[in-house]
């Protein structure tokens, strides 16, 4: 009984030395390509037909040339300013264009506003309080989405995002 369990004892060793040389121990590496020799195995693109290249040429030759910014002004004219009303995502004032950011509750509840100025692009994000003027509309809090700007006959209900 003891030479048996000699025996399995010895057989497992063997085992276990075999699979650590087998998965550490290698004498040659596995894999067929060898990049720190010069003989890579390149080899040369095929060549277009001078129709085919014509033919792609031609094809793209309109995106090789940067494209002019024919982007017009932006904003709305003064008439159209005038006609704003309702719920709107974004009111046009001046050169300006106002978008609510945030009403905040607090002692003195305030309103945070991005202001885009429309021909050069910068935007600033300005702090008004209840009934204060912003681009001669008159600003009120109605609630923590949304604010109104009064300005004659026009009342218009500035929003956060539309509701779905």
């Amino acid at each position: 009984m003891r030479k048996l369990t000699i025996g399995a004892i010895v057989v497992c060793i063997l085992l276990l030395i075999s699979d650590f040389t087998g998965r550490f121990i290698q004498s040659s590496p596995h894999a067929q390509n060898n990049f720190d020799t010069g003989n890579n195995n390149t080899q040369p693109l095929p060549l277009l037909s001078s129709n085919a290249h014509k033919e792609l040429t031609a094809l793209f030759s309109r995106y090789a040339e940067p494209t002019k910014n024919t982007q017009t002004e932006q904003g709305l004219t003064a008439a159209q300013q005038a006609e704003q009303n309702g719920e709107l995502l974004s009111v046009f004032a001046g050169n300006l264009e106002l978008k609510l950011k945030a009403v905040i509750f607090a002692p003195m509840p305030y309103v945070l506003i991005e202001q885009k100025n429309v021909k050069t692009q910068q935007t600033t994000l300005v702090k008004y309080i209840n009934e204060e003027s912003i681009q001669g509309y008159t600003l009120s809090i109605l609630s923590n989405t949304q604010v109104a700007l009064y300005k004659a006959s026009q009342h218009i209900t500035l929003v956060m995002y539309q509701r779905g």
